[in-house]
């Protein structure tokens, strides 16, 4: 029967059948060597179960969770923008550092980064910046985006707004100033005509001297001045609205002012005009007293602050204009600091009396100087300081 088994199985048959394989005792297969990938080395699954891989990629969120999504996403954005500014300006940048960042920038746009990418990728962003320097990727962000033109528009309306503020400042107080030198010296000029004029009117009034021309011509001058200084005390006047009451009401002011015709009594012409000095005399100081207080205020206090500030914005739109030719702006709080420092300067430079020692300056355009350049008043606070501890000392 054995025989005929082994028979069965060397016979050669079209159909292969089980019935006609004798299987092998189990102790012949457990005696062939296993090969290379026998089951002892690979796993078997059942049907319909894929076969895991054993070099399986990191998901997404694995890759992305090691570096900073934003900053990542930014400088990747900004590498652009470096490598066309260098293309524009002629600054030759190594292939394999455009090769990189492109690689970087598709890859993370598949999102499929990896350590190895931020291995490769800081070192050629760092070559990189270093050919362009001292443009960056944040200034010419910055001055590709509507920041800087809303910066400009700023300063330049801030601009404007102190130069539609400090003009018409300026001008009443250039007209206020001469009013006031003006009436000075009419002031001047009458006292020494009323002390002559008294004079003579006296000898005339005590029969020790005669009217003549001269006396009728020097009436006619001391009217004039009269009138003028009235006018300026008027015109001055005008600029505290009013505030000071007029001594010459409107019944009586042409008979103030102008001598009678015929001039019959020119004695008694001579000192009435003398008393109507005295009172617009009077009345001109006041104004000029009231003026000092309230303009002398204004030109102390509040427009040294305004050339600081106008200082401060011409030396920022100077900065901007330098800036945006070199690409090299970039966004800073440093700029409204500036603005604060400029407005304590222009308040307090006025304190100091040696701060333009040997320099002849008027304190408007001192005040311009310090909101241009605040490191000048920053050195002469501490060389004050220096003096001060050696003094102490």
């Amino acid at each position: 029967m054995a025989n005929e088994g082994i028979i069965d199985v060397l016979e050669p048959i079209d159909q292969p059948s089980l019935h006609n394989v004798t299987a092998l005792p189990k102790r012949d297969t457990d005696a062939i060597p296993p090969e290379p990938a026998s089951p002892s080395t690979v796993a078997t699954f059942p049907a319909g179960q894929a076969e895991p891989s054993h070099h399986q990629s990191p998901s997404a969120d694995q890759e992305i969770s090691a570096v900073d999504e934003g900053i990542l996403s930014q400088k990747l954005s900004d590498t652009e923008l470096m490598l066309a500014h260098a293309a524009e300006t002629g600054k030759e940048v190594n292939p394999e550092v455009i090769a990189t960042l492109t690689n970087a920038r598709q890859a993370h746009a598949r999102r499929a980064w990896t350590k190895a990418l931020t291995e490769q990728f800081w070192p050629a962003y760092t070559r990189l910046c270093a050919s362009i320097k001292p443009v960056t990727g944040e200034s010419l962000a910055a001055c590709e985006g509507n920041g800087l033109a809303n910066i400009l528009k700023r300063y330049r309306t801030g601009t404007l707004y102190l130069v539609f503020l400090i003009l018409p400042l300026s001008i009443i107080m250039f007209i206020n100033t001469s009013i006031s030198n003006e009436i000075n010296d009419r002031i001047k000029e009458n006292n020494a005509l009323t002390v002559t004029l008294h004079d003579r009117l006296m000898k005339i009034q005590a029969g020790t001297a005669q009217t003549d021309r001269d006396l009728n011509t020097e009436l006619q001058q001391f009217a004039t001045s009269n009138r003028s200084l009235y006018s300026l005390a008027s015109i001055l006047n005008w600029f505290i609205l009013h505030v000071e009451q007029d001594p010459l009401s409107d019944g009586d002011k042409r008979q103030a002012l102008q001598l009678p015709v015929p001039l019959t009594d020119p004695a008694s012409a001579g000192f009435d005009k003398i008393k109507t000095y005295q009172d617009i005399r009077t009345y001109a100081k006041d104004v000029q007293q009231m003026n000092l207080m309230i303009y002398g205020a204004i030109t102390a206090y509040l427009l040294p602050i305004l050339y600081a500030l106008l200082g401060a914005c011409a030396y920022a739109l100077r900065s901007l204009s330098q800036q945006i030719i070199a690409r090299t702006y970039t966004p800073t709080y440093a700029d409204f600091a500036r603005i604060i420092i400029a407005v304590i300067a222009g308040l307090v430079v006025g304190l100091f009396n040696n701060f333009t020692q040997g320099i002849s300056l008027s304190p408007l355009a001192v005040a311009f100087l310090v909101g241009y350049a605040v490191e000048i008043f920053f050195s002469f606070l501490d060389a004050f300081l220096e003096t001060l501890r050696k003094v102490r000392s």
